[in-house]
């Protein structure tokens, strides 16, 4: 209802004012009506542990919120009913750098990530793994080459072939020439006289045991002498 005024004359006891049982019972209508009127107080707060809050706070009865403003390629717009944020190509390319060249992924475009020679790869869930097949690792390779000293750990190098090298170091075991080099040591301490010449016919072995003195040479005689050839 509307308030009810009481109405109080034109001047102080003018008699044309309401008497006083009918002013307090408009005093008692409009308290009454007043009384009706109040609403439960409205209590706002912002719930969640994480996030930013949206309710401000409270000034002179008024409840103030906050507003949602787009950031950095974020669009905000807004119905009567909806708040809706969109972002647009936020990853507009991704450059991809390798060893031996680069790559650039641009939006909708894939990457795969496939495996070379002894090298698989396989996805789970969110996880991409890279797995390096370690048997036959060295008989895959074409050409195999040591960057450092090779440590076989006391193992066998079985079916070789040609082993070529510049020096060799420790006990060597089998066969050199099929001669085994272990038997060598019998030969130690061996004394085998001394050598005697051999003689095809008998003018080598006059030759070689007999002192023959020619005299003096005279070039103006003509003296020569004809040894042969000395073998």
């Amino acid at each position: 209802m509307t308030i009810e005024y009481i109405n109080t004359g034109t001047i102080a006891n003018d008699g044309t004012g309401d008497a006083l049982r009918e002013a307090f019972l408009k005093v008692n209508d409009n308290f009454e009506d007043l009384d009706l009127r109040v609403i439960e107080e409205t209590v706002i707060q912002n719930v969640g542990v994480v996030g930013a809050s949206v309710f401000s706070g409270k000034n002179d009865g008024v409840n103030e919120f906050k507003k949602i403003v787009g950031g950095t390629n974020i669009n905000v717009s807004e119905t009567s009913t909806n708040i809706t944020l969109n972002v647009p190509n936020s990853l507009d390319e991704l450059l991809i750098i390798s060893d031996s060249g680069s790559l650039t992924i641009a939006p909708s475009q894939s990457l795969s990530v496939t495996g070379g020679n002894g090298i698989t790869t396989s996805a789970t869930g969110q996880t991409l793994n890279i797995e390096l097949q370690t048997t036959n690792i060295v008989s895959r390779d074409t050409l195999p080459t040591l960057s450092a000293n090779l440590n076989a750990a006391g193992y066998d190098i079985a079916s070789a072939g040609t082993i070529t090298a510049t020096s060799f170091n420790g006990e060597l075991t089998g066969l050199v020439h099929g001669i085994d080099v272990r038997n060598l040591g019998s030969l130690t301490g061996f004394d085998f006289g001394t050598f005697r010449n051999t003689y095809t016919n008998a003018i080598e072995f006059i030759i070689a045991n007999t002192d023959l003195d020619f005299g003096p040479f005279d070039p103006e005689r003509g003296d020569t002498v004809d040894l042969g050839f000395l073998g």
